[in-house]
């Protein structure tokens, strides 16, 4: 679909059919979601599909009541978490893509970045995972849309490492957003976008 058309096609849904998305396609829409770019390109995202009725029943006790029924409704739910250890997901990149990146590469994910890392302050640290969730859940959204699904972001849930107990997540997995997607007639209505004489400068 063309990029622009495929934009303005997108749009917040919370009402779904309750049909079940086949896993095999909510796989491809994250791998089609990963492509994102992303700070020194450290991929610091993690996807949780929540395909459990009872993981998903139980995640409804940290979610804002009013966000509970699209979560039930959804074809699928995707909870998306960052890696709070950026140290061990450099190398991690470096260990596994040995076979693929070059020497220069591999320094830097094997030892410049995670002396980088280590010296981030809390501050720094946090707005670096919500810069590079930005990202692909950017990406995420689009892909959703372009395989035929309509979607909405939840931020209204605590996001606490309860979410990671009741989905048995690592701890090293900070909870971001929460991802209902599925088939819906509701298509979803455009939202006012201001004009560009308000959001460019050419200087």
């Amino acid at each position: 679909m063309d990029y622009v058309k495929l934009n303005k096609s997108r749009h917040k849904v919370k009402n779904f059919d309750g049909k079940k998305i086949p896993t095999v396609d909510v796989k491809q829409i994250i791998s089609a979601a990963s492509l994102a770019p992303s700070a020194h390109n450290i991929q610091s995202w993690h996807f949780v599909i929540v395909e459990s009725e009872e993981k998903r029943e139980a995640l409804l006790s940290e979610v804002d009541p009013g966000n509970h029924e699209q979560i039930k409704q959804a074809g699928a739910v995707i909870v998306l978490f960052s890696d709070t250890d950026l140290v061990e997901r450099s190398r991690d990149i470096a260990r596994l893509g040995a076979g693929e990146l070059d020497d220069e590469q591999l320094l830097r994910f094997n030892s410049r970045y995670p002396q980088m890392y280590e010296g981030f302050e809390e501050l720094h640290e946090s707005n670096y995972f919500s810069i590079n969730i930005g990202l692909v859940t950017m990406n995420l959204v689009l892909a959703i849309k372009n395989y035929g699904y309509e979607s909405n972001i939840i931020m209204g849930f605590n996001r606490t490492q309860k979410v990671n107990e009741l989905l048995e997540v690592e701890k090293r997995y900070r909870p971001e957003l929460i991802i209902p997607l599925g088939n819906s007639e509701d298509k979803g209505k455009p939202s006012y976008r201001l004009p560009q004489s308000q959001i460019m400068e050419i200087r």
